[in-house]
């Protein structure tokens, strides 16, 4: 399964391993502390099987990395009755407001239902974001870092 956007590919990490340091660097300049990038490392490169979680896509604008986005088991650690999420979902700057996350999403999305999934969460402080395509917001949650941050479910 590919989805494609004008010449914006999605291809499953496991065919791209070559990127596998670039979409850990993202995710560790994103949402990382200065001595953590192994363990966004360690994710990626675990997420080479395709049927099993974590998965890893990478959008390609042509041969160049330009986005991200993960199926993880669990995200918001504190909400472990919850499974599976959406994660990291990173479109570098010269590449947003072109709908690449939004197109990430609906492959992420295809792909947790192809995986048996019935529903899937993710957790964002973006507002007004993530409804546009059809995620509702079902409640709030703590993250490690004490914030407090809004759920959000999506039916397959």
């Amino acid at each position: 399964m590919n989805h494609k956007k004008n010449d914006i590919e999605i291809h499953h990490i496991s065919d791209k391993q070559v990127h596998i340091k670039t979409v850990a660097k993202w995710m560790h300049e994103e949402w990382g502390t200065k001595d953590n990038f192994d363990f966004f490392y360690s994710i990626v490169s675990h997420s080479l099987d395709k049927k099993a979680l974590p998965q890893t896509f990478i959008a390609l604008d042509d041969k160049r990395p330009v986005a991200t986005i993960g199926i993880w088991r669990c995200d918001m650690v504190s909400r472990q009755d919850l499974s599976p999420w959406i994660s990291a979902l990173y479109v570098v700057p010269d590449y947003r407001g072109k709908g690449i996350g939004k197109l990430l999403q609906e492959h992420a999305t295809a792909y947790s239902k192809q995986l048996g999934f019935s529903e899937i969460y993710l957790y964002s402080d973006i507002k007004n974001y993530y409804e546009k395509s059809g995620w509702t917001l079902i409640d709030r949650g703590i993250t490690y870092s004490g914030a407090y941050d809004q759920i959000y479910r999506k039916t397959l």
